[in-house]
């Protein structure tokens, strides 16, 4: 299985796994954030019952195992963080839910043509974290079967102030990760040229949730 290919994305490896039982307690403490929450309401409102889940850049897995326990079938974890994914197992066992999930370590734009297909795929704050959002968002696509799920900065001064100055403090300290604020539109663009359609739109200050499904295909007229 392909592994980090080295520069921003294995910053991205070493910046968070340092956080990974930190993610691990705040969940059981309080739950899901206010984004996770918008996208599971937006998934239940087009239905993720019996559905294959990826979750791309899963963390401590449990957003994914958060819909394992409420009617998804199966799911894929993909990070860059092996400490990440050493804790979305351990939080699995847990749960009683070890059978219906596999976690793989690595970039998943690298090694996206080696994973199957998923039914829903799950970008929860992923995509700003990659320098091209854009070809990020094209191997997910590529993996997706019915509907993608994704939270990213929206697009504003405040939060693009931010990520220069996130930046750095990462150079600063010797970090490779750099944070991103993609541009929303570009994406929106590039899901409808794939076929997808918007299905569920929330917002944060700083969060923008957006949910596409796959369009239904209008049948050529005789």
């Amino acid at each position: 299985m392909a592994g980090c290919c080295g520069g921003t994305t294995c910053g991205i490896g070493r910046c968070f796994g340092h956080f990974s039982r930190r993610y691990t307690r705040r969940y059981e403490r309080r739950g899901l954030e206010a984004t996770q929450k918008q996208l599971v309401a937006g998934l239940e409102a087009i239905g993720f019952d019996g559905r294959s889940l990826l979750e791309i850049g899963c963390g401590v897995g449990y957003l994914h195992q958060h819909l394992l326990l409420r009617g998804a079938a199966t799911a894929v974890g993909v990070d860059l963080a092996e400490a990440m994914l050493a804790e979305a197992r351990s939080l699995a066992a847990r749960q009683g839910l070890a059978e219906r999930v596999r976690y793989v370590p690595g970039d998943f734009q690298v090694m996206a043509p080696e994973l199957d297909t998923s039914d829903i795929t799950l970008l929860d704050k992923v995509v700003c974290c990659y320098p091209d959002g854009l070809g990020l968002m094209a191997a997910a696509i590529g993996r997706t079967k019915q509907a993608c799920a994704l939270t990213l900065p929206r697009r504003h001064w405040f939060n693009r102030a931010a990520a220069h100055l996130g930046a750095w403090l990462f150079q600063i300290v010797g970090s490779g990760y750099r944070p991103f604020v993609h541009d929303p539109t570009a994406i929106d663009r590039q899901m409808r040229a794939a076929g997808f359609e918007p299905a569920f739109e929330a917002r944060t200050m700083i969060w923008l949730t957006r949910i596409y499904r796959r369009a239904p295909v209008v049948p050529a007229a005789d």
